[in-house]
């Protein structure tokens, strides 16, 4: 059995041939794919053919892989594979010419169609390596419902890896599930917020070893050493794609040196829709100078801004903190926030004793008035 032709007008998929050998060796040998897949290393013209003449058609012909080469302009752009053991889950790639132009989630909406109305498949899984964030967009953009994290579940090297897992049936809509929330740049005065970077990952560390910090937000981990911040930094983009939250780093407008962390949570909470929790912390040596404050009315801007013209769409947004938080109180209380509520013994704080909380809130409405007033 040879690979069946597919194509959605922009992307094909075809068999293998003869020609693809240069593309394979190109593909093999890219950074990002050697990073994330098991490709042998090194990887030559050899090793291409001994693919295209042994390994594709006999997956072909036992019925166990179903392997295509994925055609854009005319040219090869990678490759997509279903295979079709228990439980049946798919692969893909492409080389880096071809990559930001979605060719990858048509490739694998060709794939999952083939493998759900030809190959009568159940389900379709997809896994990668936790961190993985290219090949979960293209899983995302085509329906896969993200079903979480096993821990050394997926191989790598010599050894097991943690894994991401996400699942699509036949009938599903080949769409997201889920909105992928964008993190804008936005830009105030002091401040600039924009996502993470690897550069920011120390100041996350000293931010969350101070004790300060830890005494509002005890259940930070501890020690904090820097795969905790790594972490930390993954689980927000992993939020994002999963529509719960958007999280930006508050840089320093000159120097670009992280100073605070801003969160708009609550963004799935299917009792308030349109709604959304901000939460905030500083790094010590930028207390005291109006940063975090900056940063939050920037976060509410774009939070109450409608979806249509790029913000978050939100009618509504709380600030909780401790009751003798002043800090955190001051911050909610210059963005315009109102008191709303002073609930008893609902968090902790310190070595765990139970602490009286506040809660805030902002109406839209409030929040246009308090702009046009400031100017």
């Amino acid at each position: 059995m040879r690979a069946p032709t597919l194509t959605d007008g922009v992307v094909t998929l075809r068999a293998h041939t003869a020609d693809d050998v240069a593309g394979l060796v190109a593909y093999a040998r890219d950074p990002e794919t050697a990073r994330w897949t098991r490709v042998p290393r090194p990887y030559g013209p050899a090793e291409a053919r001994r693919w295209i003449e042994r390994t594709v058609p006999a997956g072909w012909r036992d019925g166990t892989v179903a392997r295509w080469v994925v055609e854009a302009d005319g040219r090869f752009a990678g490759a997509v594979d279903v295979h079709r053991g228990t439980p049946p889950f798919v692969g893909y790639g492409l080389v880096p010419q071809a990559r930001g132009r979605g060719l990858a989630s048509r490739a694998l909406r060709l794939a999952a169609g083939w493998a759900f109305a030809d190959a009568r498949l159940p389900v379709l899984h997809w896994w990668a390596e936790v961190g993985n964030l290219a090949s979960w967009r293209v899983a995302h953009a085509c329906g896969f419902t993200f079903e979480g994290t096993r821990r050394r579940a997926v191989p790598r090297g010599d050894g097991l890896v943690d894994g991401w897992f996400a699942s699509l049936t036949p009938g599903e809509p080949m769409v997201p599930r889920t909105t992928w929330w964008p993190v804008p740049e936005l830009v105030g005065e002091r401040v600039r917020l924009r996502p993470h970077t690897e550069a920011d990952l120390p100041r996350i560390v000293e931010a969350c070893t101070d004790p300060r910090t830890r005494h509002w937000l005890p259940t930070l981990p501890d020690p904090y050493p820097l795969d905790a911040a790594r972490e930390f930094v993954l689980g927000c983009r992993l939020a994002e794609s999963l529509g719960q939250k958007v999280t930006w780093a508050v840089a320093d407008a000159g120097d670009d040196r992280l100073l605070a962390n801003v969160t708009v949570f609550r963004l799935n909470d299917p009792m308030s829709p349109t709604g959304g929790e901000v939460g905030y912390w500083a790094h010590p040596d930028a207390r005291g100078r109006g940063v975090v404050g900056e940063a939050v009315e920037l976060v509410v801007a774009h939070a109450f801004t409608p979806r249509a013209d790029g913000g978050l769409g939100r009618h509504r947004l709380e600030i909780g903190a401790s009751r003798d938080n002043a800090a955190s109180r001051h911050v909610a209380e210059r963005a315009g926030f109102t008191l709303v509520g002073e609930p008893h013994q609902d968090g902790v704080v310190g070595d765990g004793t139970p602490d009286d909380g506040v809660r805030y809130e902002l109406l839209a409405p409030a929040a246009r008035r308090l702009r046009r007033r400031r100017g």
